[in-house]
């Protein structure tokens, strides 16, 4: 009768181990199909990134997307444009601007931005902190849409 338990016993644990193998492999097909929202999100902005680069003719370089909170910073870095006045640059991020707003609209992982910000800024070095030179908001009116926002 010992015998008979031991092979049972066996049985059973060889089962939960199959069961708990197929369900972790189970578990993976569903990770590696349906990528993260941070993921996600890691995607459109490399797709808003390369969006900007297009529209403006940028060195592919000089243009970082983040997002902090509820705002989506394009960081300009050692561009060009920082030679330039205000004006100029006000001029550039106005082509940024809807080019970033037409890519988040109706996104449910963007719904909570309320200001686009274009930074202009001189990095010496990828580590060293950067400084700015200019910054141009854009904020979301009541309609929805971003508009250019003076100080």
């Amino acid at each position: 009768m010992d015998e008979h338990l031991g092979k049972s016993e066996a049985n059973m644990t060889r089962q939960r181990l199959l069961t708990a193998g197929a369900a972790a492999l189970l578990l993976l097909m569903q990770i590696l199909q349906n990528p993260t929202k941070a993921q996600t999100r890691d995607i459109l902005l490399q797709g808003i990134r390369a969006s900007i680069v297009q529209a403006i003719g940028a060195e592919a370089a000089t243009v970082e997307v983040s997002i902090t909170g509820s705002v989506l910073t394009i960081a300009r870095v050692n561009s060009d444009m920082n030679k330039t006045g205000h004006g100029t640059r006000d001029g550039e991020a106005s082509r940024i601007a809807p080019v970033v707003s037409k890519a988040i609209a109706d996104r449910p992982e963007f719904k909570n931005i309320h200001t686009i910000r274009v930074l202009y800024l001189n990095r010496s070095k990828p580590s060293d902190p950067a400084k700015v030179i200019d910054t141009v908001d854009f904020r979301k009116d009541p309609s929805g849409a971003f508009v250019f926002h003076t100080t």
